[in-house]
């Protein structure tokens, strides 16, 4: 009788790369003639994004895109001026290469340090920096037995759900939107801020197309005719069809989305009043198309017959990705100082240094870090300043999937802030902070790698008897008994009456030694 054996291949999840790449940022900017000469430095803002990127087996090339913003009192004049300047680096960097599949990319750009001052009336020095961390996760193929046949061969099995085909694709769209003021508001003279988000809502499949829906949101601060600066928020919704290979409705989908770039001009309405905001934003969607496949793994075996060694291995098996969208709250709280606040025109909120931890033992996420809050003010003499603060914070999320192990690719940026402006002059803050990305959970097992028979000598046996007696402990194996005995599993669970894989008391087993 020959022993057979069939095989699978079993992909698997892994990241390949997580560092991160800094590039400095230096400019020295003389402003044109038509702006107003500087009184005082407001504040100053530097905007990285990754707007594309290509890979080549072991190198990725992408661009990084950063939006310098300054915000300056003009002499004579208390209203905002904005300065703004887009610089682009090239970027490379080597991957390791990968046999099996493309990576697929995930990008967090961040600011690590921006400061800008005054060199004369008409020159600003900006010194910083930002830095782009990497990520790449890539499948590679296990195999695993699925099955043996012959040799009066005893298998133990593990059922497993996993995403056995799994599909990317990359996706740059570009939205366009006009945002009416309405009549109730002036007309808008220039746009000091821009910022923008974007939300990923459903993500189906329908007639063989992935289609991914969301919003971008954004916030935009608008100097109008009377010098005083006003935000605004709004959102522009997307839908979006994406091609992949033979995608029906067996599959399920996921997509993250991340704005690479957003702009915000005023326009003129019907009236030829400017109270119109003619917006562009450039989105980069990630989607992902994954099936699910039950696969019978087996973990370890014998032969009732034939001297038999099993060499195991540890296996990681992916299960089919889930979307987070999660939110919490964070406050804090700034002084005003001595010139005081009288009115607060404006408030942004970012998060830097966040950290999100899956913790799959105790079904929960850990994310920590640092609230960021700014808060435009006009103090006493009417006379723009910006106060800042920031606050660490650590909170717990609900980790909804059930796996041994979690990757986590994701971000965390502020939702819908709101403050209060005390008697006292304090400004309490409280920002809600979306946290947004996939979760890549795995199931950790143990498989088969390979099985040696020894076909050439039989198991010796104790003695010719048909059955033995053995003392069996609460909690023991059925199977580690069989095992011992080299016998069947299933004829010690007929002869007692077992119907669990361990026992469930203690006392005498009946073995039938049975081929």
């Amino acid at each position: 009788m020959e022993c057979k054996m069939n095989r699978e291949q079993i992909p698997v999840t892994e990241t390949i790369f997580d560092e991160a790449q800094e590039q400095s940022v230096t400019l020295d900017y003389v402003l044109p003639d038509y702006d107003p000469e500087i009184f005082r430095v407001i504040c100053c803002e530097l905007l990285p994004t990754v707007t594309h990127y290509q890979y080549t087996p072991g190198r990725l090339s992408y661009e990084l895109r950063a939006e310098l913003r300054v915000l300056y009192c003009g002499a004579g004049n208390k209203a905002l001026q904005c300065v703004s300047q887009v610089l682009t680096f090239s970027k490379s960097l080597d991957i390791p290469d990968t046999a099996d599949s493309e990576p697929v990319f995930f990008f967090q750009p961040k600011t690590d340090y921006v400061n800008c001052r005054a060199t004369g009336k008409r020159r600003l020095d900006v010194r910083g920096a930002v830095s782009v961390r990497i990520r790449a996760g890539a499948r590679r193929k296990q195999e695993v037995i699925s099955d043996i046949f012959g040799m009066d061969m005893q298998l133990r099995r593990h059922t497993v759900t996993t995403a056995a085909v799994k599909q990317t694709a990359v996706k740059n769209i570009s939205l366009s939107e006009e945002i009416s003021l309405g009549a109730s508001r002036q007309p808008v003279q220039g746009v000091l801020r821009v910022s923008a988000s974007a939300v990923q809502g459903e993500c189906s499949i329908i007639a063989g197309k992935l289609v991914a829906r969301g919003e971008v949101v954004a916030d935009v601060l608008c100097r109008g005719e009377d010098s005083a600066a006003e935000s605004l928020r709004f959102t522009i919704p997307y839908s979006q069809i994406v091609d992949m290979e033979q995608l029906d409705e067996t599959f399920t989908g996921t997509a993250e989305a991340q704005v690479t770039a957003f702009t915000a001009k005023p326009a003129a309405d019907a009236g030829g009043a400017q109270r119109v905001l003619q917006c562009t934003a450039e989105v980069r969607l990630t989607c992902t198309a994954c099936k699910t496949k039950v696969v019978s793994l087996v973990t370890d075996a014998y032969s009732t017959r034939y001297p038999c060694q099993c060499t195991s291995v540890p296996l990681r098996v992916d299960c089919a990705p889930v979307p987070l969208a999660e939110r919490f709250t964070c406050s804090v709280s700034i002084h005003a100082g001595e010139s005081g606040a009288g009115q607060v025109t404006d408030l942004r909120c970012h998060v830097k240094n966040v950290s999100m931890t899956p913790l799959p033992e105790e079904g929960r996420i850990r994310i920590s870090g640092m609230l960021c809050a700014s808060v435009l003010v006009l103090d006493s003499d009417d006379m723009p300043a910006l106060l800042e603060r920031e606050e660490a914070f650590e909170e717990t999320l609900p980790l909804n999937v059930q796996a041994d192990e979690v990757l986590l690719y994701g971000s965390a940026e502020p939702g819908d802030c709101s403050y209060h402006l005390g008697a006292d002059g304090v400004i309490s803050v409280q920002c809600g902070v979306r946290v947004c990305g996939t979760l890549y959970p795995s199931a950790a097992v143990q498989g088969l790698a390979e099985i040696q028979l020894d076909e050439e000598k039989k198991l010796q046996r104790d003695s010719d008897c048909a059955l033995r007696l053995y003392y069996g402990t609460q909690g023991e194996s059925v199977w580690e008994i069989a095992k011992r005995c080299g016998t069947r599993v299933s004829a010690i669970a007929e002869e007692n009456d077992l119907s669990g894989d361990t026992l469930t008391r203690s006392g005498m087993l009946l073995i039938p030694i049975v081929y």
